[in-house]
């Protein structure tokens, strides 16, 4: 393939646009933008041309759930994830990841700078710690002024300041996405919140008496009794327009973590062996495997009832969180999301034009002419099935093509920073600085 300075098309049997499937078309690429969108054999015959036989060309794929760290950047590109949002890291660190991304083998960057908390922080490396609501509604004053992508609102965060944080943010053009465990998703929809993650203010609101714990509540047989509540919660969601994002890749990580028959190869592939300790230990009870493959199914099913209501929902996978793999795990997300009840097509679209809107980025998540070169080639259909293992052949970002097999090798030299990045200090910290 030609260098991005010069015209070249890339073909396959089937193109996935963001919205809809083509077949026997090609892409025209120069100088790092979409020029055309065209017929296979309508390519010019001085265009060099790329083209596999039973190949798809697909978007670039956008994780809207990281926290990033340096080794997951060359295993999101070589799994066909050209943009990723981080939601909560240390400012001035992400900023810089952010503008170095061009540079080298990565995937853009969104970010919304440190998770915003209340006066307790639960990750405090990463955190800026709010005393009161003016403090929080300075920080979102001082995180729009620095070019953040949207505000983050942590567990510790009190229902009484929501409103207004949320209309500073509001204000400032910035969308707020919370974690809503410490108070429940009806104070977040009263508050106008754009966004809750990981399903888990969910249990706060249908089954308020519950016993203590977290998301594997949600495999308590006692949790199938509230049906009905969750249902009129799911209402409620869809009613105020809010968008979901369940990180099903995570809930499936609390499984595979605590099985007994886990294989580092096998279910964590390329994620360096520290993160893998640390995420073991921060499991706890590993005699716990059944009832999170009970939550998961549980929290398939409250996320069925969303998609039944026409809420948004988009694909994230919460990597580092849990070991999550980079790359692989939005695979496994979108996956998920299907055997919730989205079709294929509706996955794929989690994955890359639904969530550029939500994200404020219509030039991603689409193949258009005018728009940043951003695909992959994936062997076979994957509009028909989503592949437990995607073969990517290539992939473009900003017009540069990567071979995946070189940006595999190119993550394990990055393996060493895990101890010296935000999240890796932080994580090292809650297994006592192991």
């Amino acid at each position: 393939m030609k260098s991005r300075s010069e015209m070249y098309a890339v073909a396959a049997d089937r193109l996935f646009d963001g919205e809809k499937v083509l077949t026997n078309r090609a892409v025209l690429v120069d100088k790092g933008v979409v020029t055309s969108v065209l017929a296979s054999d309508k390519v010019p015959t001085s265009v060099p041309l790329f083209r596999e036989t039973d190949t798809t060309i697909l978007p670039g794929l956008i994780d809207a759930h990281v926290h990033f760290m340096q080794w997951e950047a060359p295993l999101y590109l070589a799994h066909g994830v050209t943009t990723i949002r981080d939601v909560g890291n240390e400012l001035a660190w992400i900023l810089k990841q952010g503008s170095e991304a061009d540079a080298r083998p990565s995937p853009s960057i969104l970010c919304v700078g440190p998770l915003v908390e209340g006066p307790h922080a639960c990750h405090p490396l990463v955190a800026r710690v709010c005393s009161s609501e003016a403090d929080a509604i300075s920080a979102v004053r001082d995180l729009a002024y620095v070019g953040v992508d949207g505000i983050k609102l942590y567990v510790g965060m009190p229902a009484t300041w929501l409103t207004g944080i949320v209309r500073e943010a509001h204000a400032m053009g910035l969308k707020v996405c919370m974690h809503t465990s410490g108070i429940g998703v009806r104070p977040a929809i009263k508050a106008s919140v754009d966004e809750f993650f990981h399903l888990d203010g969910v249990m706060t609101d249908v089954w308020p008496d519950h016993p203590g714990g977290w998301l594997n509540l949600w495999g308590n047989p006692d949790f199938a009794a509230t049906i009905d509540e969750q249902k009129r919660l799911a209402d409620e969601i869809a009613a105020a327009g809010m968008t979901a994002t369940p990180t099903l890749a995570y809930w499936d990580s609390q499984c595979f973590l605590r099985d007994s028959g886990f294989s580092p190869d096998k279910d964590t592939p390329h994620v360096p062996a520290d993160m893998v300790r640390w995420q073991r230990k921060m499991s706890g009870n590993v005699d716990a495997v059944s009832e999170w493959r009970r939550a998961l199914d549980a929290a398939r099913r409250f996320t069925g009832l969303l998609l039944e209501r026409g809420v948004r929902v988009l694909a994230g996978t919460d990597v580092p969180c849990g070991a999550v793999p980079a790359g692989r795990s939005l695979w496994r997300e979108m996956a998920l999301l299907v055997e919730s009840g989205m079709t294929v097509l509706q996955a794929l679209q989690s994955a890359t034009s639904c969530a550029a809107d939500f994200l404020g980025h219509p030039e991603l998540g689409r193949i258009r002419s005018g728009m940043p070169a951003n695909l992959s080639v994936v062997r076979g259909n994957p509009t028909t099935q989503i592949p437990a293992e995607p073969q990517i052949v290539t992939v473009l970002r900003n017009g540069k093509q990567f071979r995946p097999d070189e940006l595999i090798r190119s993550a394990l030299p990055l393996a060493s920073s895990v101890t010296t990045d935000p999240w890796g200090r932080q994580f090292r910290m809650h297994v006592g600085g192991k």
